[in-house]
């Protein structure tokens, strides 16, 4: 069930940076999304971060889900750490994470036991000429999936030398293919959640089944860029519309806040194991589960 979970906000991280990072691959001409470019290239080029996360999801203004959270990232040490708070139906939980070069450790606010998982084999770097081909063939897909995105976006000057670039697009913005799509995942997400909220491990957030004319409303992109051009903050804002089967309308929001500080002097937390209550789980052991949960998934499709 949490490897459910985690699907669902991989997809939600996934899709938000289809379409942001369409703005920076496909659009990067335009002033706006040139802009933004830089200002990322500009980020990613910081050893260490600390990002601070906040999501929300309601329905017709009732929250389901919130999460709050922060993480420590060094990229040259290949080390972090991430703190989080996660709120629903049920209450408050907390999760620690450590990642560390070999391994994954894991600790729930109320458990005094630390899960150690081994990390998977970093794959070899790809040569230059094979990144560069790959997004070149990116650049095509979303150029040919999400049409002229960057025509919507704007850019503002700020009064501390900064920037704020935007992407906001209506529903009659919003392109056809995440329009079709949408009910399709939607639909998915229901299930997942429905399922999360019967077991005690999961997730108890029960998303209400809505009906043909579930639709995308808006999209709302946002980033703030320093005077050093870096990346100082992003958001993003769907809203999703749609009955359910007994007539109810519904109006659901997804709202992501990321908050970027401490570029280049983040040191992430780290762990000592010793005196601790430690469970293991090896490398195989984590194929064999995601194995059976993968199958068990597809039996029920």
């Amino acid at each position: 069930m949490r490897k459910k979970w985690l699907g669902i906000g991989l997809s939600v991280g996934i899709t938000g940076a289809l379409i942001w990072g369409y703005g920076t691959s496909a659009s990067a001409d335009s002033t706006t999304m040139g802009v933004y470019e830089s200002a990322l290239q500009q980020t990613k080029e910081a050893k260490s971060m600390t990002a601070h996360a906040q999501l929300a999801l309601t329905d017709n203004g009732t929250k389901l889900l919130t999460l709050e959270g922060v993480a420590k990232i060094d990229h040259n040490q290949h080390i972090g750490n991430v703190n989080a708070t996660i709120t629903d139906t049920l209450g408050e939980k907390s999760v620690q994470a450590f990642l560390e070069k070999d391994q994954v450790v894991v600790k729930k606010g109320d458990s005094n036991i630390y899960r150690v998982m081994e990390k998977m084999d970093r794959r070899p770097q790809s040569e230059n000429g094979a990144d560069n081909k790959r997004g070149a063939m990116m650049h095509k897909l979303l150029t040919t999936v999400f049409g002229d995105l960057g025509k919507n976006a704007t850019v503002e000057n700020l009064p501390d030398g900064g920037k704020r670039t935007s992407l906001q697009l209506s529903e009659e913005q919003i392109p056809a293919f995440i329009q079709a799509a949408g009910p399709i995942l939607y639909d998915k997400l229901v299930e997942h959640s429905q399922e999360a909220s019967s077991s005690e491990n999961g997730l108890s957030v029960k998303l209400p089944r809505l009906q043909e004319d579930f639709q995308v409303d808006q999209v709302m992109l946002n980033a703030k860029i320093d005077g050093e051009n870096q990346i100082q903050q992003q958001s993003a804002v769907v809203q999703l519309s749609g009955t359910d089967t007994s007539g109810k309308e519904h109006k659901l929001q997804l709202s992501l806040d990321i908050r970027l500080s401490d570029l280049g002097t983040t040191t992430p937390d780290r762990i000592d194991l010793t005196g601790k209550q430690v469970e293991k789980v090896s490398r195989e052991e984590m194929k064999n589960k995601w194995r059976k949960d993968w199958t068990k998934h597809s039996d029920t499709e």
